[in-house]
């Protein structure tokens, strides 16, 4: 079984991980909004920076 798997909803732009696997399925999950951080737990164990998943809003110029 996968120990952690992580799930990215572009859309919604949020990340959610999902560990503690069992037979029925994983029993565990978390879920925050791009920009914050997500702890993956063991055996990884690390603070995931999720603030590079940010997409520019719809319309909205770049500075060049």
């Amino acid at each position: 079984m996968v120990p952690v798997y992580l799930v990215l909803d572009m859309q919604a732009e949020e990340i959610t991980a999902f560990w503690d696997p069992s037979p029925k399925g994983y029993q565990s999950r978390t879920t925050v909004p791009f920009g914050k951080a997500l702890h993956v737990p063991e055996p990884f164990g690390f603070e995931l920076d999720t603030s590079g998943f940010l997409t520019p809003a719809a319309g909205t110029a770049t500075a060049q």
